[in-house]
């Protein structure tokens, strides 16, 4: 528990919103703050592996990559270095000799991970491995520290920038493969790796994460990105030794695709988008308060359980909050309704919402007993982080989003008729402030999640979808349909119109999915494997 302690702080009682920082703090029982109960972790561990692991950011990419690493047959890279290390060599030779072809990319990406699987069968030997094989791998590792397989790949690359500008070796080939050490060369060590790797009964995987700022280094790294996707291409095709496992960022999906030179090859692999559900997200968020109160306060632990039990839905979030509260626009509701559907339905929102409700400075608010004003402020402190990084992961798709979108302040409603945003985008000079045209900023601004299209109505809520709980695009009829801001833009869009609105009763809008009682859209939409199953 103490070093969980660590994680959850007073300052954060459910942890950071990014799990990189958990991860890379390595510290014992960090397990504890990820659910593996969940649709989405199953298929991540499945015999059939997802090659690559798809999501928005925030979405829990890392946690799912790493959380499925708890087994001797995983290895991890990390991936801004190696990212680093092969835009030196890929420069470095197209210096010395010359431009480099994607499949020589290709090569050098094979060699890296055959440098993480020569790694593992050192530092995994098994009694059955056959003897001979494993003598040539431990020979040719011999000269190295074996404790991480990062470090062995810096240490290949770099001596792989020092053989490219020896003129006396021609062709890759012999620049990677008659690399030496104790008498073995790497083209018999990595033939050696393969005989072992394949008489084992556990595969090796290896995964690489996504980079957080991937968006602002796409130009840099086209050259990186379009060799590795060829290479898991042959890797998928080909390999029995070893498998592989990508994060990637679905906002980049569709530039990333643009970076490949033949998609059809190089991405043969299986895909596992993330799509989280209501229910899913309470779950993650009940189990981390529960860590942290058991931790901090436990006599107040104690008596929140007892709270709870007693209630209908024994949640320790429930029982923390307030059983009704009034939001900004004056109506009465469920305080978790509030707190999801200020969510793009992704875990980094709703641990920064309830990290800044749960800490806010509102006289007679804890932890342990949260109150209405602590669950207002709190949330509206946290709405322009979470919109700030909305517009921070579209970066390389939308560089004007925020531009675009501030022009709509204050002049439209918190829904309404969807020819009106046409009328207002002229009137506003969008097109000619971003050079955006209609088509194009319509798409944006869904693709963004600021705006849905209403589906249905109570006395309380517009409720609409939003394009980020669909695998498809949004469209809409524009003489027909009404669109509907998020709830996180609302206040962002909205800030000198709010009283207007809240005195002509505006609805606030629901977005679909984040009703914790409703059925798993996952499945009804076929997104899953158990929908696939069933």
């Amino acid at each position: 528990m103490n070093a969980l302690n660590r994680i959850l702080t007073t300052r954060e009682p459910f942890g950071p919103a990014d799990s990189e920082s958990v991860f890379e703090a390595g510290l014992a029982g960090v397990d504890q703050l990820f659910d593996r109960s969940n649709l989405i972790y199953a298929q991540a561990i499945s015999a059939s592996r997802p090659t690559y692991i798809i999501g928005r950011k925030g979405a829990g990419k890392t946690a799912f990559l790493f959380g499925s690493t708890m087994s001797n047959s995983v290895r991890a890279l990390r991936t801004a270095t190696v990212y680093q290390w092969m835009a030196s060599v890929i420069r470095r030779w197209t210096e010395v000799r010359g431009p480099l072809f994607v499949d020589q990319a290709a090569d050098i990406w094979e060699a890296v991970f055959e440098q993480v699987a020569l790694f593992h069968v050192h530092d995994t030997a098994q009694e059955n491995d056959p003897v001979n094989e494993l003598q040539d791998v431990w020979d040719h590792l011999d000269r190295t520290e074996h404790t991480d397989a990062t470090k062995i790949t810096e240490r290949f690359l770099a001596e792989l920038q020092r053989r490219i500008a020896d003129r006396d070796l021609i062709g890759l080939n012999e620049i990677i493969g008659d690399v030496s050490h104790g008498g073995v060369t790497f083209d018999q060590a990595r033939r050696a790796m393969r005989v072992i790797l394949r008489k084992r009964q556990q595969p090796l995987v290896i995964v690489m994460d996504n980079l957080e700022d991937l968006h602002a280094r796409l130009p840099e790294l086209r050259d990186v990105l379009s060799g590795m996707f060829r290479c898991v291409g042959r890797v998928i095709l080909g390999n029995d030794a070893f498998g592989v496992q990508i994060c990637l960022p679905s906002e980049l999906f569709d530039q990333i695709h643009e970076i490949s030179t033949a998609p059809e090859k190089d991405f043969r692999g299986s895909y596992l988008t993330i799509y989280w559900t209501a229910k899913e997200l309470l779950r993650l968020a009940d189990n981390r308060l529960g860590l942290y109160l058991r931790s901090h306060h436990p006599e107040e632990y104690e008596g929140l359980l007892k709270k709870a039990a007693a209630r209908e839905e024994p949640q320790l979030l429930r029982a923390a909050l307030p059983p009704r509260m009034i939001s900004g626009l004056g109506a009465e509701e469920d305080p978790l309704a509030y707190l999801l559907r200020h969510t793009q339905l992704l875990p980094r929102h709703l641990i920064e919402i309830l990290n800044s409700v749960f800490t806010a400075p509102v006289d007679g608010s804890v932890p342990w007993a949260v109150t209405e004003e602590a669950i207002r402020r709190g949330t509206r402190r946290a709405e322009r982080m979470v919109v700030n990084g909305i517009f921070a992961a579209h970066q390389a798709s939308f560089p004007l989003a925020r531009e675009a979108l501030v022009r709509l302040s204050d002049r439209l409603g918190i829904c309404f008729a969807a020819k009106d945003l046409h009328r207002v985008f002229n009137r506003e000079g969008i097109r000619k402030a971003t050079g955006m045209e209609f088509g194009e900023f319509l798409p944006m601004l869904f693709t963004l999640g600021a705006l849905g299209v209403r589906f249905d109505e109570t006395a309380r809520y517009n409720k609409a979808h939003f394009q980020y709980t669909f695998d498809s695009n949004l469209t809409t009829e524009e003489d027909t349909d009404f669109l509907c801001f998020h709830p996180l833009f609302t206040r962002y869009l909205h800030e000198r119109s709010l009283p207007r609105l809240r005195g002509k009763n505006a609805k606030a809008t629901y977005p679909h999915g984040c009703d914790p009682a409703d059925e798993d859209y996952r499945v009804s939409l076929g997104y899953t494997a158990m929908a696939m199953r069933g």
